[in-house]
């Protein structure tokens, strides 16, 4: 209830004041004016603001039929798929996954009996048993080596 009073308090004094204001500018207590100075009502013309909207919605619309005369497939709903594989060298889809592949062929031949070269006689053999048989027989050119 105390807001309502202050408020109506508000709006009775603004009245008041603006009807004092109104009494004491008569016209003939106001300043004399230069008759060739004219007070600009607004800042632009109503007519320019219209031109201006109406000259950006048509540029808009000619883009847009622009766009589809020249890219007259671009809307429709077509797969997107190569005809051809990507050359090299090709992207990761997945890196996590080519990483984990990578790991595992990588730790299966670190572990398993297989060919390097066939045509030169150059095989692989387990890590495990690689590193028995150089303890056991050292490398022969390895300098200060024992015989």
């Amino acid at each position: 209830m105390d807001d309502m009073a202050r408020v109506a308090g508000a709006l009775l004094f603004g009245l008041s004041n603006r009807m004092t204001r109104r009494r004491r500018l008569r016209p003939q207590d106001e300043e004399p004016r230069n008759a060739d100075t004219r007070v600009e009502t607004r800042d632009a013309p109503l007519w320019l603001i219209g031109c201006l909207a109406g000259i950006a919605v048509s540029l808009i619309v000619v883009v847009v039929v622009a766009l589809r005369l020249i890219f007259p497939h671009a809307v429709q709903d077509q797969p997107k798929q190569l005809a051809a594989p990507m050359p090299e060298p090709r992207l990761q889809t997945s890196p996590v996954m080519d990483m984990r592949a990578y790991r595992a062929e990588a730790e299966r031949k670190l572990h398993s009996y297989g060919w390097v070269d066939r045509d030169r006689g150059i095989a692989r053999e387990p890590i495990d048993e690689a590193m028995r048989r150089l303890a056991e027989r050292g490398i022969p050119d390895w300098p200060g080596a024992k015989p």
